[in-house]
């Protein structure tokens, strides 16, 4: 394991802490942080394997839990919960915890995207293929956030509760708030994943162009 990997695993290790510390009220994003470490490991792991075959499984296990990483952005509803004014130091840290526990998971979410994406997609840098694979993505991930968050609906509940999870979606697809939600979180998620690679792949070429310069 690099030390890039250890740096990063450390770095959550480290936000657990101040949680904890702090005994702040935002202690459940120790909990999603460690949802949304999973897609990230699993996305490191599917680069160990060569065979393509490998690499789609794991995309598959990755597909099931890479949502607790975007889900996270809606976190931000717990804001109510100290307060509509930034007037006191409570707030300010309590705010700071949130913000920082939602920047860490969703940074985690995208990461694992675009580590995974390339070793699956052999047109990778064409951004109508991105647009594409991004945009269906986008969806996915909208409805299982709507299926955590208002129905509380958890990633495992796929393999123990297949049938009541199946029963759940086609039971919320006639309510206009989950369409709504699904439109809103599709393009928001959309645009993250496509700005997010964009600076991905600008980066990668501007340190390839510093190593051969």
């Amino acid at each position: 394991m690099s030390k890039k990997v250890l740096t990063i695993h450390a770095i959550v290790l480290v936000f657990f802490a101040l949680i904890l510390l702090y005994q702040s009220r935002f202690s459940f994003l120790i909990w999603n942080l460690i949802l949304a470490l999973i897609p990230f490991d699993l996305s490191l792991v599917s680069r160990q394997f060569k065979h393509s075959r490998w690499r789609y499984l794991i995309a598959v296990l990755w597909l099931l839990f890479f949502p607790n990483a975007l889900y996270m952005i809606t976190d931000f509803s717990h804001l109510s919960s100290i307060g509509v004014g930034l007037s006191t130091a409570y707030q300010f840290v309590e705010y700071a915890i949130l913000a920082g526990g939602v920047f860490i998971g969703v940074g985690l979410g995208l990461t694992s995207l675009f580590i995974l994406y390339p070793l699956l997609i052999p047109n990778h840098q064409r951004l109508t293929h991105q647009a594409i694979t991004f945009g269906i993505l986008s969806v996915c991930s909208s409805i299982a956030i709507y299926l955590g968050r208002f129905l509380r609906i958890n990633s495992w509940d796929v393999f123990y509760q297949l049938h009541t999870t199946i029963a759940s979606v086609f039971g919320i697809l006639n309510q206009a708030n989950f369409w709504i939600f699904v439109i809103a979180f599709s393009i928001l998620q959309l645009v993250l994943m496509l700005m997010g690679y964009q600076l991905a792949q600008m980066l990668a070429k501007e340190s390839l162009d510093t190593k051969t310069g």
